[in-house]
């Protein structure tokens, strides 16, 4: 049986708020970090939008452009 191909998560971003993406994908808040990461050698990527925008999160972990979703999942 195939894996189901994982759905990026849609966002609403607000500009100059900071974000905090989950990198070690153990977040019961995925793709947001809460903090699961501590105690391994994962660390979040931290990110700011210049103005309010739509778009996709990645939830694969494939995407070359993180923490957006690029389309390669």
């Amino acid at each position: 049986m195939k894996k189901p191909i994982p759905t990026p998560i849609a966002a609403y971003l607000i500009k100059d708020k900071a974000y905090a993406y989950c990198t070690c994908e153990k977040s019961s808040e995925y793709p947001h970090c809460d903090g699961s990461h501590k105690g391994t050698d994962k660390k979040p990527l931290l990110f700011k939008v210049p103005e309010n925008t739509k778009t996709f999160l990645c939830t694969c972990g494939h995407s070359q452009n993180k923490p957006y979703c690029d389309g390669s999942h």
